[in-house]
């Protein structure tokens, strides 16, 4: 038994570490959630700017879209009246012809 006991002195010495080392632990536990805090606190800045950044995208894109929108409907209606003035010209055109034949 004697082979497997420690010294009183010895056993006060590994309480004493232990204790220290407790204490230290207890300080970067400490350290680690204030570290956890102000990550948290950063991302959530972080979020913030990209969330006014995406609201300012979308207001951007929305406008953009408007735009390409009366431009779509400008060019349809350019359309119509170049086709609506082609046809009159072949109508123009043909009545001409027929009226030069029987001429």
């Amino acid at each position: 038994m004697v082979e497997r006991t420690v010294h009183r002195d010895e056993y006060r010495e590994v309480l004493s570490r232990l204790d220290i080392l407790e204490h230290d632990m207890t300080e970067v536990k400490a350290a680690i959630r204030d570290l956890h805090r102000m990550m948290d606190e950063r991302f959530d800045r972080v979020n913030e700017r990209f969330d006014r950044m995406n609201d300012g995208m979308n207001e951007r894109f929305d406008r953009m879209n408007e735009r390409f929108d009366q431009m779509y409907e400008r060019m349809t209606a350019m359309i119509r009246w170049t086709v609506g003035t082609l046809a009159l010209l072949g109508t123009i055109m043909s009545i001409l012809l027929a009226i030069a034949q029987f001429a």
